[in-house]
């Protein structure tokens, strides 16, 4: 009634409607209520009409977002990938100078006695093989002793957090950004190295500042080297070979979809510096801004960020983790990995289609086979109803028609059709069901009396309701003694409280515990122990199984001793063969020969750093290939290819006996294209290892070579100076022997022949002197310690200039200087110098003769200085070659071997010989000796 006077207050239009919507309801909640058929149809088209549609939209919303969620796992996945590639590079450029510092090379170094250029070229080599940019040695102050590109000596460098650490005697690797003054004192070209033209849209021009691995060692204090530390890094700015690596090790070739490409940066601030290299061109990323998020996100403290952004014209999945200084405070730039976001884009949208049109097919099939179903089931359940209305108006003989089927259905409709059949049995039946539960009961009880394990019935309060006998014997009572008795009488491993718990909690499907039961006689067992709550009619009991596992534990105990030992002996025998292992790695990577093996089939399994280094070629061009391919490589950078026959006939020299090889070549030799035209020698020797079939040795030989060919040289040049004066010797004799001569001409010859006879005796006592000098290496030196000022004025005092020359002017300090040196010897060279003045200055002009401290007083300057004909820049690097004389025209006098004798004693009493001069204004040589104090006694 309540609806009709709701109905009553519409306008009649809107009553209509109403009236019509309600009888409609009505009609369909009928219909639901009395029919099944109807039930049926509608919840057959559920899934189709209402599960689709929601599901669909589940997909789309969570999908896309679970799909994005990964994505972003594997990016922060691929982040810390290049963020521990980053880090392991640092730790290893720490490693490696700490080592260095403690190598007798380096230390050599600091002792002195060593060319600033050789020290030069000592850091350069060293740098190189260590692949590191830049190489100081510095003092404690941050003063530069040396350098590898040789540049900034002098100059004192920042003392920054990594040199304080090095200075206290720690070795330390940091990341560092420097700007472009200190980059200039690292090393020649560092600071062009690191500018990054920066995009339009900056304020700057060029990123000039650089963001290099940095790190100090400290040398091992000795009492013959100065305090002193090295210093030397890795540029990361454009550093290619990095970025490259780093890309190969996040986004190997192949693993992302449509042939896409990652992309691993660095940054210095937001400022993109390094980048590796795109096959797509996607625009200029290098001297970009990375976007605003991560630089926010980073610049507000995080350690990374994740998500996506847009380089260039595209979208990328980003990420992109902070680079801070050794205190982790200052934020100096970031290391990024991103890859293209479309073609997942693509495949999420593909797949969330295949899945709703696979899920549309099967909707509709099981729809369709529920209403034929549905049909069929309302049919069936008709002829069952009618058949039942018959019996029920007592026709005992209706019975529902059967069919071939064995479904549920078809199996009511037998059962129905047998239920008459069996109320007649019914009393037999229920005797037979009595007899059988008697039966059972007697199997039970036979069970409970005789079964090994202990079993207990116990009352809710924890009182014994019945026990068997193996129970009993457990124990130690009789069973009619554990009859009554509570849990706590023999439990001795769970209080009072703890027992009731367990009783309180047990569960039908039981639970097992290990505890400690105490026997009668007080001794006690580890015991076993399940419960199991049990319904006995309207009782409830707690069923216990005891089971006695002493002896078990015993075993396990000793199993898990036996267990520790050998995952002892297991983990000591890896930690050796690791052992073994690193070493056999370090001397691999280490020796200075180059070393190629060979597997078992016969192509190349490994080759060292020292032997891509004198070949020129690289490791990945190697890898793989066979034999006669790796002669083909190896021919291509040889100089002349027809040099090198190939390891067949290798072999064949190496299997031939000592008198089929004397007069050849032992082992192959081959001269090398390309920068450093090295020289190799190539020695295969055969293995009998399971993995490596033969190994390929070459040695570089290219000093060697140069040493014989200039010892040729030098036998060549000796013979000729030497034959020169024989020659005039022996003619001029056969002239006198032969021919008679006036006195007056008699007497020329014999004054030529004397002459002659002079200039060899003076060649051959300055090559045994230098002989002398170089076999002796000082051994026959008489050092004292001397005033060098005294030495210098005897020398001049006693030289005897040419005829119309002036003694040389002498310039000489107040402040006494003392060195330590032969006497003799010092005055040979200074003399030898002297001489050379005069002859080399044939126009006159006076010649200087200064004696000066130098070095900041650690060493004595004796400079003497010519106003002659001077020499060019190659004359001069060639000054101290045997048998070398600047001038040509064969005028002056002399045998070419006077400075080679001068450089030989200076240097060989610790000092240096330095040579400056220009055509036509002269030449000044420079000794330069370490001073020594003095005693007062």
């Amino acid at each position: 009634m309540k609806d009709l006077d709701d109905i009553s207050t519409l306008p009649p239009e809107n009553e209509d409607l109403v009236v019509n919507g309600q009888r409609r309801l009505a009609g369909w909640r009928g219909s639901w209520n009395s029919s099944l058929r109807f039930r049926l149809l509608a919840l057959g088209l559920m899934p189709l009409l209402l599960a689709f549609p929601l599901v669909m939209a589940a997909l789309s919303v969570l999908g896309g977002g679970r799909a994005e969620e990964m994505l972003l796992a594997n990016l922060r996945s691929q982040l810390g990938a290049s963020s521990s590639y980053l880090e392991q590079t640092r730790r290893e450029t720490g490693h490696q100078l700490g080592q260095l510092v403690r190598s007798e090379r380096m230390r050599a170094l600091l002792r002195g006695g060593s060319e600033a250029t050789n020290v030069q070229r000592v850091l350069a080599e060293v740098a190189e093989s260590n692949n590191l940019d830049y190489l100081l040695i510095i003092e404690d102050d941050g003063r530069i002793l040396a350098s590898d590109s040789g540049k900034s000596v002098g100059m004192l460098l920042p003392l920054d957090h990594v040199v304080r650490q090095a200075r206290e005697g720690v070795a330390t690797a940091a990341f560092e950004r420097f700007g472009s003054d200190v980059l200039d004192m690292l090393g020649n070209g560092l600071q062009t190295e690191a500018q990054v033209s920066l995009l339009e849209g900056s304020n700057l021009a060029t990123e000039d500042r650089g963001l290099a691995i940095h790190a100090a060692a400290h040398f091992p204090l000795s009492v013959d080297s100065p305090n002193a530390m090295l210093v030397g890094g890795i540029l990361l700015n454009r550093n290619a070979a990095l970025i490259e690596h780093m890309r190969e090790l996040v986004y190997p070739v192949g693993t992302l979809p449509d042939n896409t490409e990652g992309l691993t940066l660095l940054t210095i601030g937001d400022t993109i510096v390094t980048l590796s290299r795109q096959r797509q061109d996607g625009g200029r990323l290098t001297g970009g801004k990375l976007p605003v998020d991560p630089t926010a996100a980073l610049a507000n403290g995080a350690e990374q960020w994740t998500g996506l952004t847009t380089f260039g014209d595209a979208s990328y999945m980003t990420g992109v983790a902070a680079l801070r200084d050794i205190h982790g405070g200052e934020l100096l730039g970031s290391v990024g990995v991103a890859f293209p976001y479309a073609p997942y884009e693509r495949a999420i949208r593909l797949l969330l289609w295949a899945v709703g049109g696979v899920m549309a097919v099967t909707m509709l099939v099981v729809s369709v086979s529920y209403l034929v179903a549905g049909r069929e089931i309302t049919g069936r359940l008709s002829a069952i109803g009618r058949t039942m209305s018959r019996v029920r108006r007592g026709d005992r003989a209706a019975r529902v028609s059967t069919s071939p089927r064995n479904d549920e259905l078809e199996l009511l409709a037998r059962h129905f059709n047998v239920l008459l059949d069996t109320i007649s049995m019914q009393d037999e039946a229920q005797k037979q069901s009595q007899k059988k539960i008697a039966d059972e009961a007697s199997r039970r009880r036979a069970l409970f009396e005789h079964e090994r394990d202990g079993v207990v019935i116990l009352n809710e309060d924890g009182t014994v309701f019945e026990a068997n006998p193996s129970a009993a014997r457990m124990l130690g009572y009789a069973p009619d003694e554990l009859k009554g008795m509570h849990v706590t009488a023999w439990e001795a491993n769970f209080s009072a409280t703890e027992i009731a718990a367990n009783i309180r909690t047990a569960r039908k499907e039981g639970d097992m515990i290990e505890s400690v039961h105490r026997r009668k006689d007080g001794s006690t067992y580890v015991a076993e122990v399940t419960l199991s709550r049990v319904q006995w009619g309207d009782r409830t009991f707690i069923l216990t199984t005891q089971r006695d596992i002493s002896e078990r534990k015993a075993v396990e105990a000793e199993l898990d001793r036996y267990h520790l030992n050998l995952e002892l002996l297991v983990e000591q025998r890896t930690r050796e063969l690791n052992d073994r292992t690193a070493q056999l790695d370090t001397i691999f990577a280490l020796t200075p020969d180059g070393v190629v093996s060979f597997d078992r089939q016969g192509k190349v399994a490994s080759v060292n750093r020292a032997f891509l280094q004198m070949t020129g070629l690289e490791e990945r061009m190697l890898k793989g290939l066979d034999e006669h391919a790796f002669a083909s490589v190896l021919r291509a950078r040889c100089r002349n290819p027809q040099a090198f026959e190939g390891f067949d006939a290798m072999r064949a020299d190496d299997g031939a006996d000592a008198d089929q090889r004397q007069g050849s070549a032992q082992r192959p030799v081959l001269e090398m294209s390309g920068p450093g035209d090295r020289i190799l020698e190539l020695t295969l020797k055969s293995s009998g290892s399971a993995f490596i079939s033969q190994v390929l040795y070459v040695r570089d030989i290219t000093r060697e070579t140069e040493v014989d060919r200039m010892k040729s040289e030098f036998l060549s040049t000796a013979a000729h100076e030497l034959r020169t004066p024989m020659a005039s010797i022996y003619g001029f004799s056969e002239l006198l022997l032969h021919r008679k001569f006036s006195d007056e001409k008699r007497r020329d010859l014999l004054e030529t022949i004397s002459r002659q006879a002079t200039r060899m005796s003076t060649i051959i006592d300055e090559l045994l002197d230098l002989a002398r000098i170089e076999a002796r290496r000082g051994q026959d030196f008489v050092l004292e310690t001397l005033a060098v000022q005294d030495i210098v004025r005897l020398v001049v005092a006693d030289y005897n200039p040419p005829d119309g020359r002036a003694q040389p002017v002498l310039s000489i300090s107040d402040h006494p200087l003392h060195v330590r040196a032969d006497r003799g010897k010092l005055q040979q060279a200074i003399l030898n110098v002297l001489s050379n003045a005069y002859k080399y200055s044939p126009e006159g002009g006076d010649v200087m003769v200064d004696c000066q401290p130098d070095g900041n007083g650690q060493q004595v300057a004796i400079s003497i200085r010519d106003h002659g004909m001077g020499m060019s820049a190659d004359q001069v690097a060639r000054v101290f070659e045997r048998f070398y004389r600047a001038d040509t025209s064969g005028h002056i006098p002399g045998t070419g071997l006077g400075m080679s004798i001068v450089k030989e004693i200076i240097e060989l009493m610790g000092g240096q010989v330095s040579v400056s001069s220009e055509p036509g204004a002269g030449t000044t040589v420079t000794l330069r000796l370490p001073v020594v104090g003095v005693s007062n006694e």
